[in-house]
């Protein structure tokens, strides 16, 4: 059930803010510690990247290298 609850919100972002999205998925799976503008934070263990309108909050998992996205949030202005 949560699964198809983050696919319909991914869905349902507009299509710029998916492309980018997609883009910076991408580029995590990579390499995990690469996002310019990513910002980790010690106490929660979790990476904060604006991503548009939106903030995406992601966890990674050193072994097996895994990057867990958590939320993907509007900002609102």
């Amino acid at each position: 059930m949560w699964l198809e609850i983050a696919e319909q919100q991914y869905l349902d972002l507009h299509d710029d803010t998916r492309a980018l999205a997609d883009r910076y998925l991408a580029r995590l799976e990579q390499d995990p510690n690469s996002l310019p503008g990513s910002v980790y934070d010690p106490t929660s263990d979790q990476w904060t990247l604006a991503l548009g309108d939106r903030l995406l909050l992601y966890a990674v998992v050193p072994d097996p290298p895994t990057v867990i996205v958590l939320r993907l949030l509007l900002v609102f202005p």
